[in-house]
């Protein structure tokens, strides 16, 4: 491990104690103090081993024998109602600091942007907010318990020892530096392997959701064979860990086994020799060995509390990585957009998303505010980005783009955004009702107004009809609707949203061409008066657009209305008519 590393744990353990367990201190006593009850109850259970041997048992004394009675049912009283105690608390904070680090994690990533987003997987990013949200709470715990049970349970029945018997106290505590020294290296061990599971976990979970949503795909192709060998290779490779994991986690078992029975029958020779041939009382020499076989535990827990720390902070260093990723700092100032007319120009924009890979070149385009402008064209001609552009989701590599004479850069990307309703090809609908999903559109807005929007994206008559109405399910990826229902609810949230500049994405690329026609018009009704763009394949889509912009390799080659385009007899025309022979 080198010095970086060893400066990077420290400091994450630093930070967990001063950020998290600093908010709980008052309980954190409390807890630590019941602990020490229970620590303080263990080493007199072994102390009063003398008084059984010596005053019970030799000395026959029935006043010791009711004493010790009593101090034992005294001692497993306040051992239980400690236990109880400090059980409750720990896991009472411990669900707190769960539900704060979820809650942080949460923030983190609700503030990327998308570019952010999409340069991981959902499954990392579900898994690793799953393993991490929970590693601050097991550290706190381990580390309370440690110090608190642990450490001094074995404080106080060392102590017992020593009084006991100096001597012999002092060889057998040479053997907890020889343990020490044989579990140090199989922590550094244990958080490589645990590294490795994360990396395998994500994995394994990355191709479990690709199957289920794509499970239609698998069955139509009768992949499962080829699929299934796939992950059953990762499940594999993950069991295959996980038993290193539990090889390396289960040798602190026979070291400290070993080295306890080394002492244990070290003393009972010692102890036994003393008593034989020197007549030592008995009741020190069980007391002694009382205390030393109650140690055992406490300082087994010791030993495997190490490894378990190595695991968490595999955790605990995601969960820091995580909270700490700060979204791309937005060029420019965060001005927040001054409503207007909705007139959105495009100054010599062009935007790469790989260097030497241009999507837009020097776009120049002004959309006219309250007109239709349709951008039509082949796939990867720039038509989505510069829809992406608009929206913030990233920004022009060189030029500018400004929304009401207001330059993008210097916008709050949500105050734009608040401006701007948006329906895409891949409608997506989230696991909730239909009200629910409508809603989105307008957090706040009452049923009075959610059904108004339905009813305007003619969507009302189906919804009403669904087994539950406006309270339906939709399903995982909306997958108990037609493609023309989700269609149509996606529409509704953009009436919902009634904002002054509306992007549409291919609204109707998923559909037949029956649907399509059908929500063609609740389009145009969706559009009139607003700032529209309308990116689609379908020229029939476009016929009516105010202004039809043609685009090929990221540059506008034609534009102008549908009649003057066909006029030209350019791509444009050579297009449409292609489609409409294809459509005869």
């Amino acid at each position: 491990m080198d010095a970086e590393e060893k400066r990077l744990r420290a400091h994450d353990l630093r930070r967990l104690i001063t950020e998290t367990g600093s908010r709980f201190v008052g309980l954190y006593a409390l807890a630590f103090l019941m602990l020490g009850v229970v620590s303080a109850t263990t080493a007199a259970t072994a102390w009063l081993m003398k008084d059984v041997i010596n005053e019970i048992f030799i000395a026959k004394s029935q006043q010791a024998l009711f004493f010790v009675a009593g101090a034992v049912l005294v001692i497993y009283v306040a051992r239980g109602a400690a236990s109880y105690g400090q059980g409750v608390i720990l896991a009472r904070i411990g669900n707190a600091i769960v539900a704060d680090g979820q809650k942080r994690l949460v923030s983190s990533l609700l503030a990327q942007e998308v570019r952010g987003i999409q340069s991981r997987t959902s499954s990392e990013v579900i898994q690793k907010q799953v393993l991490s949200a929970d590693a601050a709470r097991q550290i706190l715990q381990l580390l309370v318990t440690v110090v608190g049970r642990d450490i001094l349970t074995l404080v106080g029945l060392v102590v017992v020892m020593i009084v006991q018997d100096p001597l012999v106290s002092g060889a057998v505590l040479l053997t907890l530096p020889i343990a020490a020294m044989f579990i140090a290296g199989l922590g550094i061990r244990i958080n490589k392997v645990q590294k490795l599971q994360v990396t395998i976990g994500v994995t394994l979970a990355d191709q479990l959701r690709q199957i289920i949503q794509g499970f239609r795909v698998v069955k139509a192709f009768g992949a499962e064979e080829r699929l299934g060998a796939r992950l059953t290779g990762v499940i594999e490779e993950q069991r295959q860990n996980a038993d290193r994991a539990a090889v390396l986690m289960s040798r602190t078992q026979p070291i400290v086994e070993t080295l306890a029975g080394i002492a244990v029958a070290m003393v009972i020779l010692y102890g036994g020799w003393r008593v034989i041939a020197h007549g030592a009382t008995p009741g020190a020499f069980f007391s002694f060995i009382t205390a030393l076989l109650l140690a055992y535990d406490p300082a087994r827990r010791l030993a495997s509390a190490r490894l378990q720390l190595e695991q968490h902070r595999v955790g605990l260093r995601l969960f820091f990585e995580m909270i700490d990723e700060k979204p791309e700092a937005p060029r420019g100032t965060l001005a927040p957009y001054k409503p207007g007319t909705g007139e959105i120009r495009f100054q010599d924009v062009s935007f790469h998303y790989t260097e030497g890979s241009p999507v837009l070149s020097d776009v120049t385009l002004t959309f006219e505010a309250g007109k239709t402008t349709a951008l039509v064209g082949g796939s990867g001609s720039g038509k989505s980005t510069a829809l992406s552009l608009i929206l913030r989701f990233w920004d022009p590599v060189t030029g500018r783009i400004l929304v009401d004479g207001q330059e993008t850069l210097a916008l709050d990307p949500a105050s734009l955004r608040e401006a701007i309703a948006y329906v895409g090809q891949d409608t997506f609908l989230f696991d909730g009702s239909v009200r629910e999903n409508i809603a989105l559109g307008l957090p706040e807005a009452t049923d009075a107004q959610i059904i108004a929007a339905a009813q305007a994206a003619q969507a009302d008559a189906f919804i009403r009809a669904l087994p539950l109405g406006y309270d339906t399910p939709v399903g995982e990826l909306a997958g108990r609707l037609s493609g023309g229902q989700k269609q149509r609810i996606a529409i509704a949230r953009a009436f919902l949203r009634n904002a002054p500049i509306l992007l549409l994405d291919e609204p109707t690329a998923a559909l037949d061409a029956q649907s399509e026609e059908a929500i063609r018009s609740t389009l145009f009704d969706l559009a009139s008066g607003r700032t529209t763009i309308l990116v689609a394949h379908r020229l029939a889509s476009v016929v009516g657009a105010d202004r039809i912009v043609v685009m090929e390799r990221g540059e506008i080659i034609e534009a102008g209305d549908h009649m003057s385009l066909l006029a030209k007899e350019g791509a444009y025309a050579g297009l449409f008519r292609l489609q409409m022979g294809a459509a005869r």
